[in-house]
């Protein structure tokens, strides 16, 4: 019985679950997102930012693992793909979420460096990758979203 259960023990596993995942859903459809644009949903108690870049379906927290601010209008570029937080320059790649530049500068402006430096020594720990989840298209062009 569960009150037998060892509530704190570090090695209680849980059962494995059969059936659909409760931490999947679908998000939206492929024809609803078209490139360059992106979604903002939640799946569960998830936020989940959806990306189209050129075709290419990502998803990933909208929240920079830094200081835990904004993402949807940071910028993508080709190499990686990547995302770019616009507040202080930590860059993500979207395909696995691991952080290539961090803390560069304060909201992209030239000679911020410095400054941009000492406040990536606060928030999150240095180079922290941002949190990728796992999309699949379906036949239909369903987005379903797996934040587990």
């Amino acid at each position: 019985s569960f009150s037998t259960l060892p509530m704190f023990s570090s090695s209680f596993r849980a059962p494995a679950l059969r059936g659909p995942r409760m931490a999947s859903a679908e998000v939206g459809n492929v024809k609803d997102i078209p490139p360059g644009e992106r979604l903002i949903t939640k799946v569960g108690d998830d936020d989940v930012m959806v990306v189209n870049h050129k075709g290419d379906l990502y998803a990933l927290s909208p929240k920079c693992p830094h200081l835990g601010l904004p993402m949807k209008t940071g910028e993508i570029t080709d190499d990686g793909p990547c995302i770019t937080c616009k507040f202080h320059g930590s860059k993500f790649k979207l395909t696995d979420g691991s952080c290539v530049e961090w803390s560069e500068s304060v909201m992209g402006l030239p000679g911020t460096k410095a400054i941009g430096n000492l406040i990536g020594k606060v928030g999150g720990a240095k180079d922290s990758p941002a949190t990728v989840y796992k999309l699949e298209v379906e036949e239909s062009g369903a987005i379903i979203v797996d934040t587990a």
